[in-house]
C-alpha cells in the first residue's frame, strides 16, 4: 500500500482536474460554474505538487517542491470560500474589490512566509510512502487559517441551504456542506494536527485525497441537481432547436454559420451541406437577396415576411416568407445576420 500511495495522489489529483474541466466545458458562461473549476483547478496544482513532493529525489527538493504546494493549500480555501459566496449570493459587487483583498490576505501572508523564510518546518523525512514535511510551531497559523476558511466555507454552503428560496438550491447546498466538512476536518487532522502535535506523521497524508472528495461532492451536487442546467446558452440552444421555424445565422459575406434543425429539415439535406455555402445560393432570385442584405446591413432594418423562393441544393424550390435581422456583438458591433424562414404567414 505505501509504495502504491503516490500513485493514488496521482490518480485523485487528475480526478480533480477531470471535475474541473467537465463543469467548466459545459457550463463555463455561468459564474459559479467558473468559480468551481478554479477552485478544482488551484486544488488540483495543490494535490499534483504534493503527490510530487512525495517521489522528489532528495529531502532538498522536496523542500523546494513545498515551498510552492503548502501556498496553494491556503489559496484552495480562500477559493473555496470565494465559490460559496459566490453560490450564496453574498458577493456584494460594490465592495467586492476590498473585500477580496481581506478575502485572500492571509494566503497572501502565508505565501510569502513559505517562499521566503524556513519558519514553518523543521525538516523533511522519508517514510514508507514517500517524503513529508515536519512542521514547526510557526504551522499553528497555516493550521488556523485552513481551519478557519473550512468552516467560513462550510457554514455559507449550510446556512444558505436553510434559507435558499428554491428547494434545489436548498439541496445542492447541503450536500456540498455535508460532502466539504468530512474531508476538510479529516485532512486538518490528519495532515496538520497530529504532525505539529507528535512532531512526526503516524497516519498517511490525506490532503490530495480530501481535496478530490470536496470537489467531488460538490461536482456531484452540480450534476445531480442540475445547478446550471437552465442557463441561458442551454435555454437558448433549446428554444432554436424546438422553434417550429427554421433558422440560419450567417456572417457578414452572408455565409452560413450556423442552423436549427427545422431549417435541416426545411432544405432537405445534411447541415454539412447548408454550412459555409453563401445563402444567397438558396435564392431563386439573386437580386431578392440582395434587396434583403440592403435594407438589413445598410439600412438596418428589421425586415419582415419578405418574399423569397428558396432552393435547396437538389434544386427543390418552395416559396418562402423570411424575417431579419442583424446580429450584433456586445458591444454594438455587426457581426452577422439572423433568418427566420417558414412557408407560411401562419
Amino acid at each position: 500500500m505505501a509504495i502504491l500511495f503516490p500513485y493514488l495522489e496521482l490518480a485523485a489529483s487528475i480526478f480533480i482536474l477531470i471535475f474541473s474541466y467537465n463543469i467548466w466545458a459545459r457550463h463555463y458562461e455561468n459564474k459559479t460554474a467558473r468559480f468551481f473549476a478554479r477552485f478544482s483547478l488551484v486544488a488540483f496544482l495543490a494535490s499534483i505538487m504534493t503527490y510530487s513532493l512525495r517521489i522528489a529525489f532528495t529531502l532538498d527538493i522536496a523542500a523546494s517542491i513545498n515551498r510552492v504546494s503548502a501556498p496553494l493549500v491556503a489559496l484552495a480555501f480562500a477559493v473555496f470560500v470565494h465559490f460559496a459566496l459566490i453560490f450564496t449570493k453574498r458577493d456584494d459587487e460594490k465592495h467586492w474589490p476590498r473585500e477580496l483583498s481581506v478575502l485572500y490576505l492571509p494566503a497572501a501572508i502565508l505565501t510569502i512566509l513559505f517562499l521566503f523564510t524556513n519558519l514553518m518546518y523543521i525538516r523533511y523525512e522519508i517514510f514508507s510512502y514517500g517524503i513529508a514535511s515536519i512542521p514547526s510551531p510557526w504551522y499553528w497559523l497555516f493550521i488556523a487559517q485552513n481551519t478557519g476558511y473550512a468552516l467560513w466555507g462550510v457554514w455559507l454552503f449550510y446556512s444558505y441551504s436553510r434559507t435558499a428560496p428554491q428547494r434545489v438550491e436548498r439541496e445542492q447546498a447541503k450536500l456540498i456542506a455535508l460532502g466539504a466538512i468530512f474531508p476538510a476536518v479529516v485532512g486538518i487532522i490528519a495532515d496538520e494536527l497530529i504532525p505539529i502535535l507528535f512532531q512526526t506523521r503516524i497516519v498517511y497524508p490525506t490532503l490530495v485525497l480530501d481535496f478530490a472528495v470536496m470537489s467531488f461532492f460538490i461536482y456531484l451536487a452540480m450534476r445531480r441537481y442540475s445547478l446550471f442546467a437552465i442557463s441561458p446558452a442551454f435555454a437558448a440552444q433549446t428554444i432554436i432547436e424546438t422553434m417550429p421555424d427554421s433558422l440560419i445565422v450567417t456572417d457578414l459575406e452572408g455565409r452560413v454559420l450556423f442552423l436549427n434543425e427545422e431549417a435541416h429539415k426545411y432544405f432537405h439535406a445534411p447541415k454539412d451541406e447548408i454550412v459555409g455555402r453563401l445563402i444567397c445560393d438558396l435564392f431563386s432570385d439573386k437580386s431578392r437577396f440582395d434587396k434583403l442584405y440592403d435594407d438589413v446591413i445598410n439600412k438596418n432594418q428589421e425586415i419582415e415576411r419578405f418574399e423569397a423562393t428558396l432552393c435547396n441544393p437538389l434544386g427543390e424550390c418552395l416559396p418562402s416568407y423570411i424575417n431579419a435581422n442583424a446580429l450584433r456583438y456586445e458591444l454594438g458591433d455587426l457581426i452577422g445576420i439572423v433568418f427566420v424562414i417558414r412557408t407560411s404567414l401562419g
